[in-house]
């Protein structure tokens, strides 16, 4: 199967990635790939529930590769849980703490959950390096909560934009500023509206970017090679604050 994502990506121009190991059993496992692979660290507020048991191995992971990310972390409120997310909460600020404390770069999930993770993200916007929203999916008046304006903030749009009913994605898409701009396909999730899934499952793949830029790029009012170009540089300039 990565053979096929590998071959889907470079048709379609993928040239990097960001590989989010999101669990414990997933932090050790090797990356041979083409493209080139930004690592990143975590544990998912799905698995809150063994998350705080292994901190310290995710410590000992983050310390042993200095150019390493955290992530994919944060709330969600899909999954619901029987403690209302307070082991979410738990977890999501013992992590903010380590990225904080080791100057990482974060990428934040927040589904179904955004307003809740804003309110635990304040503390700590100041003294991350960098922010990666993850499929925001949240309305554009939400960026003028005051913890946007530290402008360490990157916001990524994925495959919920190409689906015309998305219209608090599609009106974020449109009104972001240039600057903080990503796009994504969160692959094997999540597979864009009318895209073509890879094997019996459907599975997304970084095939489709191309499909979320053209509808970002139609929200936008641009054309589509002055948004790849945008987004590459915002990638490489979040990139480089590991």
């Amino acid at each position: 199967m990565r053979a096929a994502f590998e071959s889907f990506a470079q048709a379609a121009g993928v040239v990097a990635c960001i590989g989010c190991a999101e669990h414990p059993t997933l932090w050790n496992a090797p990356i041979d790939s083409a493209l080139s692979v930004v690592r990143a660290y975590g544990i998912h507020p799905w698995y809150a529930d063994e998350g705080l048991g292994a901190l310290g191995d995710l410590r000992e992971r983050l310390s042993a590769d200095p150019a390493a990310i955290v992530g994919e972390i944060g709330l969600d409120g899909i999954r619901p849980t029987s403690d209302n997310g307070a082991a979410q909460v738990a977890l999501f600020r013992a992590q903010l703490a380590l990225a904080a404390e080791l100057n990482r770069p974060v990428v934040l999930h927040g589904a179904r959950a955004w307003q809740a993770l804003f309110r635990e993200l304040t503390p700590w916007v100041a003294r991350l390096p960098a922010i990666l929203l993850h499929g925001a999916t949240f309305s554009p008046e939400t960026l003028r909560l005051p913890l946007f304006r530290k402008g360490n903030f990157w916001i990524s749009l994925g495959g919920a934009v190409v689906n015309p009913k998305a219209r608090t994605v599609r009106a974020l898409a449109a009104a972001l500023p240039a600057e903080q701009l990503l796009i994504e396909t969160d692959a094997p999730d999540l597979l864009p509206y009318g895209a073509e899934g890879l094997g019996e499952a459907r599975l997304n793949h970084p095939g489709n970017l191309p499909l979320i830029a053209e509808a970002v790029a139609q929200l936008r009012g641009c054309d589509v090679a002055t948004l790849a170009a945008q987004t590459f540089t915002n990638a490489r300039e979040f990139a480089e604050k590991r």
